[in-house]
């Protein structure tokens, strides 16, 4: 039996939507995977238009994985 990972929360369809992101529901966060300032403004601002309630937490792709985020 594979085990899931738990910091990778949400529903299918919001992971499909955002799949460099990674939802943790009961801390209300949104970690993603931001490889330039450019993207780090673009991922902001659609983030907090779309989820005005979750803390947003930028990471570079080391974290990214380490969290348990696929590419």
């Amino acid at each position: 039996m594979k085990k899931k990972n738990k910091n990778v929360v949400g529903s299918s369809s919001m992971r499909k939507q955002y799949p460099t992101h990674i939802f943790i529901e009961d801390k209300k966060e949104i970690w993603a995977l931001c490889t330039s300032s450019l993207g780090a403004m673009a991922i902001s601002s659609r983030m907090k238009k779309s989820f005005p309630q979750y803390k947003l937490c930028l990471c570079n792709r080391e974290t990214f994985l380490r969290m348990g985020g696929k590419l």
